[in-house]
């Protein structure tokens, strides 16, 4: 097939077609179809790897371990061991949770489970902290007190537990 001659009345007409507000797209007769007037940009898939469940909140309940033994930090050093136990949980609860909200401030971990994990974290280390100072004593002295750490080694064993004052060997 030949290709029909053409002019500048066609070119204009073309332009003329292409040009005109209403159309959202043109025949174009040397494709053979209708081109659009206007392509969206592609937009961006977000590459995102589906993260478990298990790590936000295994680092959550880290920042409660961690939110606690400051907290036991400050009350072994500034308050003393002779306070009494029921007014010694209450200072490291309001510490622990002051110090859990300015971590997670600082790292974005505010959702309910990830608050949760938190609660979580204080829980365990309240029941099982010792353990660290058992396996790590001398590092640990500077953190707490070498008095301190001294009557957690004389008190419980390695692997054990406290719950409500008594010691749960395992």
């Amino acid at each position: 097939m030949a290709a029909q001659k053409q002019d500048i009345n066609d070119f204009n007409r073309r332009i003329k077609e292409i040009s005109n507000p209403r159309n959202k797209s043109y025949y174009d007769r040397d494709l053979g179809m209708d081109v659009p007037k206007r392509v969206q940009r592609p937009k961006k898939v977000a590459n995102r790897e589906d993260e478990t469940f298990f790590g936000p909140m295994f680092v959550s309940m880290i920042f409660g371990a961690l939110g606690l033994m400051f907290a036991q930090a400050v009350r072994v050093r500034y308050f003393g061991l002779s306070v009494p136990e029921s007014t010694a949980l209450v200072i490291e609860l309001f510490l622990a949770f002051w110090a859990i909200l300015l971590l997670t401030a600082l790292t974005n971990k505010r959702t309910i489970g990830e608050r949760l994990s938190q609660i979580a974290g204080v829980a365990l280390m309240m029941t099982a902290g010792h353990n660290l100072i058992l396996r790590w004593p001398d590092q640990l002295a500077y953190v707490y007190t070498p008095e301190y750490v001294q009557e957690i080694q004389a008190t419980t064993t390695l692997p054990s537990v406290i719950y409500r004052g008594t010691v749960y060997d395992l």
